[in-house]
């Protein structure tokens, strides 16, 4: 009889743990999973999304600064350097490219 009562509490201990075992997994899982996919957006915003954007497009803006400043490219560096200020990665890559698009049309290439 007492043997039957240490099998049941050994049981529901077990169960117990089994509980606790699934509900900590489910809760560090969703974490792990929130923070891998905060880490791929983070990649996708700042490095991929920003290269895919149209060379007509950087032209047309490196043609709009080299008609519209007397020193374009120190215009372009000033943009470029104020989104690197902000903390805003797609946007130094975006005047990188415009700056890089100034200097070839400024250089004659």
């Amino acid at each position: 009889m007492k043997s039957d009562v240490v099998v049941l509490q050994m049981t529901m201990v077990d169960l117990l743990l089994a509980i606790l075992h699934w509900l900590l997994l489910i809760f560090f899982g969703g974490q792990a999973f929130a923070f891998v996919g905060l880490v791929l957006w983070t990649i996708w915003t700042e490095a991929i999304k920003p290269r895919l954007i149209p060379v007509n497009d950087i032209a047309r803006v490196a043609d709009d600064i080299i008609a519209s400043y007397p020193d374009p490219e120190l215009e372009a560096f000033a943009r470029h350097e104020r989104a690197w200020y902000d903390s805003d990665g797609a946007e130094q890559t975006y005047w990188y490219r415009v700056r890089k698009a100034v200097r070839r049309r400024l250089e004659g290439r």
